[in-house]
């Protein structure tokens, strides 16, 4: 009898802990930074252990089809907040008109980020800013950043960072011809434009969650170690 109530003790104190931590992890500040019809953009800070030198922003969900660094990017800013002294904020970006049709969807979600997301980064002092995307077989290898923006800034973190993270590719762009894709010239370039790095983040499409997880994960602290 002693034994089992032991036993229901642990496990009650056990919840307790875990609902703790969840509370704590997803304790942030939140608001709604912009909206139309198109869609809205949310903004969430974290910052559980006072002020940082350094701050992040890491963008998730600007294409809408792209299921997957949209759900695993959040969760990976959350966990790195949790254990680490750091400031982060998540700009969630979320596609109402036509998310599932790949060019529609595609060009709202630029559309927000430009309207909205550039302009609030224009006010904020980020050491770098992460876009989270998906990426079918073939369009680069494994897990990736790139700078298509070719800024020295952010050239020269990124090879920093590259060197913490083995596993991942960095690629850049040739700037000796012109930009094939709407967010470079839609997003990448007016952030850069601001004086801010950014990285272009890619996971392969057909991956789990866990294992998107952990890199992402990974890619945020070798981001901040290169600060220190």
């Amino acid at each position: 009898m002693k034994k089992r109530r032991m036993v229901l003790i642990i496990i009650l104190f056990l919840i307790i802990i875990g609902a703790g931590l969840y509370l704590f992890a997803n304790f942030c500040e939140t608001q709604t930074i912009g909206s139309n019809n198109l869609g809205y953009v949310t903004k969430s800070t974290y910052s559980h252990y006072g002020d940082s030198e350094h701050k992040i922003a890491v963008v998730s969900g600007m294409h809408s089809r792209e299921k997957l660094s949209a759900d695993v990017l959040p969760v990976a800013v959350k966990l790195y907040a949790l254990f680490n002294k750091v400031d982060i904020v998540n700009y969630q970006v979320t596609v109402l008109d036509n998310p599932d049709d790949f060019y529609i969807g595609r060009s709202n979600g630029e559309s927000l980020v430009n309207n909205y997301v550039v302009n609030d980064i224009a006010k904020e002092n980020f050491d770098l800013v992460i876009i989270g995307h998906d990426h079918e077989e073939g369009y680069g290898d494994g897990f990736y950043i790139a700078t298509p923006s070719m800024d020295s800034k952010s050239v020269t973190l990124a090879e920093k960072t590259i060197n913490n993270i083995p596993n991942f590719n960095y690629y850049k762009r040739d700037t000796t011809q012109s930009a094939k894709s709407s967010s470079i010239t839609t997003v990448d370039n007016p952030i850069v434009a601001t004086g801010t790095p950014l990285f272009v983040y890619e996971i392969p499409e057909w991956l789990g969650f866990f294992e998107a997880l952990g890199n992402s994960y990974n890619l945020i602290g070798a981001s901040f170690n290169c600060f220190n």
